[in-house]
């Protein structure tokens, strides 16, 4: 059996055969006073540990709440990109393991986000415009971080 090397193709046949499809996952910290799930505040540059309470740490028993500002928030962003702004969207913990997550889970909207199927056109130096998809504005929690102090061997003295 002979192997021979594939076909080369130029860009004109490339174009021809293929479509490109790129994916890209931005995400936005909302300046909202206090945060996505509690009342704490947001405060930047505030000393460790000052800005937390039993929803941020996942204490047994409590429960979050919602930040009214961030889902209007979402709901601009949403609208901006030309987005179906859903009339229910559900929240969910999505559990993971890292050293450096306090909680081991994130609250995120991975199934039904606040907003879908928008796009955002791009103006072209032609004057035409380029339709780039939107497929979802969802909320999600920042998982927030744990130092450990001492040295590489991840020992805490």
């Amino acid at each position: 059996m002979t192997v021979t090397a594939p076909e080369l193709l130029d860009y004109d046949d490339v174009v021809a055969r293929y479509e490109p499809v790129l994916g890209l996952e931005v995400h936005v910290e909302l300046s909202t006073a206090t945060k996505m799930f509690c009342g704490c505040p947001t405060t930047f540059g505030a000393e460790p540990n000052t800005q937390v309470c039993p929803v941020c740490l996942g204490l047994p028993g409590s429960l979050p709440v919602l930040n009214e500002a961030a889902v209007h928030a979402a709901i601009r962003i949403g609208l901006a990109l030309n987005c179906e702004i859903v009339p229910w969207c559900r929240f969910a913990r999505k559990n993971y393991f890292y050293p450096d997550m306090p909680k081991n889970y994130q609250i995120s909207q991975d199934d039904e986000p606040i907003a879908v199927n928008g796009h955002l056109d791009v103006p072209l130096a032609d004057g035409t415009s380029w339709r780039v998809g939107i497929e979802r504005a969802h909320m999600e929690e920042d998982t927030g971080k744990l130092t450990h102090l001492g040295s590489d061997t991840g020992r805490i003295h």
